[in-house]
């Protein structure tokens, strides 16, 4: 894993989470808090509707060298640009409107 610390660290949350079997794609973002600096949210798209949001933080709290984070956020598909790229802003949009409600 010596390539992953050359990554930022939301890829390799990224990567981590994606290696849980019961994951099928995971993207990472941070949303500004106004204490804390920033947040750490997940998104993930699960294979098996059993997966639970506590199952993955214990599963990133097993990795003592990356970030566990904030929140986990599941959904069916993540939006894309009509060329088929992830758009990170509109997952950051939405999870600033859920975790601020």
């Amino acid at each position: 894993m010596q390539q992953n610390e050359q990554l930022p660290e939301t890829y390799q949350i990224e990567s981590l989470i994606t290696d849980h079997e019961q994951v099928v794609d995971a993207k990472v973002i941070t949303i500004p808090h106004p204490e804390k600096g920033e947040l750490i949210v997940a998104w993930l798209i699960a294979n098996d509707s059993t997966l639970t949001e506590e199952v993955v933080i214990q599963y990133c709290d097993s990795s003592n060298n990356i970030s566990t984070p904030n929140y986990i956020l599941f959904t069916d598909e993540f939006p894309t640009t009509p060329s088929g790229k992830i758009q990170k802003i509109r997952l950051k949009e939405k999870a600033l409107e859920l975790i601020n409600e």
